[in-house]
């Protein structure tokens, strides 16, 4: 039985129907599932004015659908990102008034799988993190791999061991998990490009040199050894990674499933 503190109220349920019957809103929403975005590249995509899209900001944060991170590339920016956490919630209230599917507890599957890149500045901690769980989650639906930018401290370093005891503990498996730079990848013939480095995503020349008709996304993350000072704090920040990360490749892999059947409708 789901734990009633994990359950919406009614005036948490309306202020996100309320929040997303606008279809500003509603674009919004959209295009931050897809991708982490700055308030800039969010006017650039939206044609919206700084004052009109900061309304909308507002209210989509307030309803908690929402939220926002600064930068730790250019601490003048911030990112928006969706909540998954609070939409999987507004999901469960959904399914208890409407009918679910036949067992929602299957994870979607793709008709052809996809090579994803997870890219960041040394291939530490959140690419590689995210390379073993992809593996491990959906190895029918992703191929996935994970390098860095820049060179590696230690060529062939293996995953930070505070990051692995988090895999292992979850039944992930690290094996063969080993830093690498990017040139050793090139002529993969990518379909997605995350990165999950903001430092490596505000680098235009990266996306526009290396991956011009590749479909790139970008996932707002912290390496949990940069933003914990404490063996003990680095292993709950590395904890909350695992965490983010299977939110958001349950939530890459649903989206992928929808415009593949959309494709094939």
């Amino acid at each position: 039985m789901r734990d009633k503190k994990d359950m919406l109220s009614e005036p948490q349920v309306i202020d996100i129907l309320k929040a997303l019957a606008d279809e500003n809103r509603l674009h919004i929403f959209r295009l931050l599932l897809a991708s982490d975005r700055t308030n800039s590249e969010l006017m650039d995509e939206t044609g919206l004015r700084q004052n009109l899209l900061s309304h909308h900001l507002s209210i989509l944060t307030e309803c908690g659908l929402v939220r926002s991170q600064r930068s730790i590339g250019d601490a003048r920016r911030y990112y928006y990102s969706v909540d998954l956490h609070m939409t999987q919630r507004f999901t469960c209230w959904w399914y208890q008034h409407c009918a679910c599917p036949a067992d929602s507890s299957v994870l979607p599957s793709l008709q052809r799988p996809r090579r994803v890149l997870f890219l960041c500045r040394r291939n530490t901690s959140r690419s590689l993190m995210a390379e073993a769980l992809a593996r491990h989650m959906f190895p029918q639906a992703l191929i996935p791999y994970s390098a860095g930018v820049e060179e590696p401290q230690r060529a062939g370093q293996a995953l930070p061991e505070v990051s692995a005891r988090v895999l292992q503990r979850h039944g992930v498996s690290t094996t063969g998990l080993a830093a690498k730079p990017l040139d050793d990848l090139r002529g993969v013939p990518f379909d997605l490009v995350i990165t999950v480095c903001d430092i490596v995503h505000e680098t235009d020349e990266v996306s526009e040199a290396l991956f011009e008709s590749v479909r790139l996304a970008h996932w707002s993350l912290h390496d949990p050894t940069e933003v914990a000072p404490t063996p003990q704090e680095q292993e709950a920040a590395a904890e909350e990674l695992f965490a983010e990360l299977q939110q958001r490749l349950l939530n890459l892999v649903h989206r992928l499933a929808v415009e593949e059947g959309a494709a094939g409708a």
